[in-house]
This record gives structure tokens, C-alpha cells and sequence, in this order.
């Protein structure tokens, strides 16, 4: 795709648009951006204008002035522009697709390894096990919601915060960590829905529980195979084997493809067409029967000790810490395990990793609260999938350890994070579990809507935990599940 003096339209500033539009501006083309949602502020429309000489506009453009049109793959294919482009044959590419076709034209990234980690859950879990194990040989970058951090020997340090994980943010972690003087042997971006096309090596760590985008007009687990279809020839894609949909895509593509398979997977209804290239198994030290919220064949796991299995064959087996729910990483161990070997990292790195970890802040990880216990599961990619085994997981450690109480704070503190987390999904969850809680404190101006008889408000994370703490004693356990950015 040829990207010099062509006129671009790049749809949707709000998502990632705007990295993309300066990018393409500053490879000599002419550019327009169009703020489809209207949530840009003006003044900031106004600099992209004066100093990229990007012209902006909040209402839709004629599609005649432009050679092609850029969109996320989230965008309501109903958008004027976009129907008329499409009616007109004019070209449209996908965020992704732009991003990577930028990409590959930085000749600063010669030499460096691209690791890319897409999928519906476990996103950050991979790429920050992935990004510990490789510094234990390599030089790593790693790009994920907590933020942007270098990885060296092990060791994590954080050199911005607060972008997003669309693929125009890429963009913009690898300008901010190349200006920073910092050159990786490894780039390893977590991306929502999608590839970019560049990646060394592609993962795919779930696509269920699927859902709707572009205004309920088609599936993210489609969005997400861009990561298989635009995989680049000798590329490696290390794939879950019940994600059915993408095998059947990696059919006759030009990368290896690897596949990895969880036995906890959450649903065991997926079958598994062929034998797994790598497959984790446990051996329990001490299994709690989950049954606290329903019957259940998936059994929380303490203090296990992992054996991974590399093409039938044991590679290893390793010890796992107390302190946090293990099996909610269950699909991060045998993903990120499987490509740190298969991207020449030693074994016994690999198992130091496993045997170390604590959980990551805000993924099922026990922690104190004012001196009360408490397990954080808030995080972007929280839903109420992950609120119920969180609360199953809460619900056993009150009955192992004799606590009195749960104080649920449950719900978002911004209805775009991710798509936010449905009301109506919260008041199912609260009419079928809210009994055993001892309080719940609903987070969020659409939670208000939700009724129960032991619920109160609050408006923000900060002040649902504050709220929890005046209401906590020292013998309860505080549950935090809400739906943020961290």
C-alpha cells in the first residue's frame, strides 16, 4: 500500500485516530480527520490543524476528495462516510491495517522482534508474564493497558502511562520509547480486536466470550482474526486450540502456526479439533471444591504445581505462590510459557517466572485495605464473567479462613472503557448473588439504575474502596470488580 501524497481520511480521533492521522501527515500525505463521536476537544482539533496540517472536522466529509478512508473496525459501518464508501468502491483499510503499514516503513525498527497479543481475556497477564520471561535474556518493551514500561533482567520500569491499547496507540509507544533512547530487542504490544500485519509473533489467547461491534453489526471475533489474515509470511501465531474460528482462518496462511490449550477452560463446550502443541496440567496441592456459587467442574486452585507439556512431552513443572487466584491466569501461564520457549528463552527463566509471580494489581490479587483483606479484580477488561469467579473465588477464602463478611464494590467508572459494563448485567448478577454479600457498593452513574436491597453508591473507584473501608471490619474481605482503567 502506497502511503505518500495520497489524500486520507482518518475516521474516529476519539480511538486511536489521532497517532494515525500525525503519522500519515508526517509521511507527506494529505490528511483530514474526522471526530465521528464529537468528543474531541476543539482546541486540540485546532493544534492537529496548525502544527501537522491535519484539517479536522466534527461532521462527515465528502468521500469524493479522499483516495481512501481509514476506520477502526468498531465503527457503525452505517456512518455516512462509511456507506458511501463502501456503495462507491471507494477503499477503506482498518486502523490496524494503517498501523502496521506505518510500521513497517520505520527503519528504526530494523532488527527489533514484534510480539503482538490479542484475544477477548487475558491480554495483560500474557504480554507482562511474556515481557518477564523474555528480559530474563532480551531487552523488552512492553506496550499494555497498565502502561508503557522497558523490561530488563526481570525488572519493570514504567515510562508512561495512560495510553489506550488501539492499534494507533502503538504508534505512539514506540515514538515515546525510542525518544526515550530506549531500543528493545523485543516489542511486545497488547492491541484490542486485531494485528497489525507486523508481528514477529502473534497470540491469540481466547475469542470467547465473543460480543458485538460496529453497532451490533458483526462479531469481535471476526475483527480479531486481522491478527491470523494480515499475519506476515514466517511469522509465528501461537493460537488457543478451542478457538475453532481462528484455526479454520489460519488454513494455507504463510506463518507457523502454534496451538495451546488450558485444560480450565472456561468453556467446555469448545471442542479441540487436533492435538495441541503445548498443553498445561496441574497437580494440586490443595484443590477447593467450587461450588460456592454453582455446581462446577472448574476447581480454584492453591498453591498448584504446573507441568507443561511441549508436543506430548514434559518440559517442566513449576510450584506456584499463595496470594492471588491462579487459575484466573491459567490461559497467561501456558500462552506466554509456550512463546517464551519457542522465542529462545531458558527454561529454568521460564519456570523462575511461574514460581515468582504474585498476580498482577488489579487481576484477582490478595492484597490489604486499611488492614482489611481485600482481592482486587478491577481492571479494563473486567466484565461480569470475571465479578462471578472473583466472588466465587472471595466466597472461599471467607469460608477457609473464617472472615465474617464480603463488601462487593462492583461496577465502572467510565461506560467507554471497553464497552463498559451493561447495567442490566449487573442487576442479574446482583438478583442471583447479591445475597451473599454483606453490602455492595454499585460504582458509576448508569449503576444507579440497578436495584438492591443492600446496595449504595458511589461515583468513582477511589470512593467505592473509601466506602468499603468505613463499612469493613477487620474481619471481612473488601471485593473490588469494577470495570476502570488502572
Amino acid at each position: 500500500m502506497g502511503l505518500l501524497r495520497k489524500k486520507i481520511a482518518v475516521l474516529d480521533l476519539t480511538h486511536g485516530g489521532i497517532p494515525i492521522a500525525k503519522k500519515l501527515a508526517s509521511l507527506g500525505n494529505d490528511v483530514s480527520g474526522v471526530d465521528v463521536y464529537g468528543t474531541v476537544d476543539p482546541a486540540l482539533l485546532g493544534e492537529l490543524e496548525e502544527n501537522y496540517g491535519i484539517r479536522c472536522s466534527k461532521a462527515p466529509l465528502p468521500i469524493s476528495e479522499f483516495d481512501l478512508l481509514v476506520a477502526p473496525v468498531h465503527l457503525d459501518p452505517a456512518y455516512s462516510m462509511l456507506a458511501q464508501a463502501a456503495s462507491e468502491g471507494k477503499k477503506i483499510v482498518s486502523h490496524h491495517e494503517i498501523a502496521g503499514e506505518i510500521l513497517k516503513k520505520d527503519q528504526r525498527l530494523s532488527g527489533i522482534k514484534i510480539v503482538e497479543v490479542t484475544g477477548v481475556k487475558a491480554k495483560t497477564s500474557t504480554a507482562s508474564l511474556l515481557s518477564d520471561m523474555l528480559s530474563r535474556k532480551f531487552k523488552v518493551l512492553l506496550h499494555t493497558s497498565r502502561g508503557l514500561e522497558v523490561w530488563e533482567e526481570g525488572s519493570p520500569s514504567l515510562i508512561h502511562r495512560g495510553l489506550s491499547i488501539t492499534p494507533g496507540s502503538i504508534l505512539t509507544a514506540v515514538e515515546k520509547s525510542l525518544d526515550a533512547g530506549i531500543k528493545p530487542e523485543f516489542f511486545i504490544f497488547e492491541i484490542s480486536i486485531g494485528g497489525t500485519g507486523t508481528a514477529d509473533m502473534g497470540i491469540l489467547t481466547t475469542l470467547s466470550p465473543d460480543y458485538r461491534i460496529a453497532n451490533n453489526t458483526s462479531l469481535a471475533s471476526d475483527a480479531k482474526l486481522q491478527l491470523i489474515l494480515n499475519a506476515k509470511p514466517g511469522s509465528t501465531l501461537l493460537l488457543n486450540a478451542g478457538a475453532e474460528k481462528a484455526l479454520e482462518a489460519a488454513k494455507g496462511i504463510q506463518a507457523e502456526v502454534l496451538t495451546f490449550k488450558d485444560p480450565f477452560f472456561a468453556d467446555n463446550s469448545l471442542l479441540v479439533s487436533s492435538d495441541p502443541d503445548f498443553v498445561l496440567e496441574t497437580e494440586n496441592r490443595e484443590v477447593k471444591a467450587s461450588a460456592v456459587l454453582e455446581p462446577s467442574n472448574t476447581p480454584e486452585v492453591s498453591g498448584s504445581t504446573l507441568r507443561f507439556l511441549s508436543r506430548g512431552k514434559e518440559i517442566f513443572s513449576a510450584s506456584l505462590r499463595s496470594g492471588y487466584s491462579s487459575s484466573a491466569y491459567r490461559t497467561a501461564f501456558i500462552a506466554a510459557s509456550a512463546a517464551a520457549l519457542e522465542l529462545g528463552v531458558e527454561t529454568k527463566d521460564v519456570v523462575s517466572v511461574l514460581e515468582e509471580f504474585r498476580g498482577l494489581s488489579g487481576r484477582m490479587q490478595e492484597k490489604e485495605l486499611n488492614g482489611v483483606s481485600m482481592i482486587d479484580n478491577s481492571n479494563s477488561g473486567m466484565d461480569i464473567l470475571s465479578a462471578e469467579k472473583a466472588l466465587e473465588y472471595a466466597l472461599l477464602k471467607k469460608k477457609d479462613e473464617k472472615k465474617s463478611s464480603i463488601i462487593l464494590v462492583l461496577g465502572e467508572e467510565a461506560s467507554q472503557v471497553c464497552e463498559g459494563l451493561p447495567p442490566a448485567s449487573v442487576q442479574g448478577f446482583i438478583e442471583k448473588f447479591g445475597t451473599k454479600c454483606g453490602h455492595i457498593i454499585l460504582v458509576g452513574e448508569r449503576m444507579r439504575a440497578v436495584t438492591a436491597k443492600n446496595a449504595s453508591y458511589a461515583g468513582s473507584l477511589p470512593e467505592g474502596l473509601s466506602k468499603a473501608s468505613e463499612l469493613a471490619g477487620t474481619g471481612d474481605i473488601i471485593l473490588s470488580s469494577v470495570k476502570c482503567f488502572r
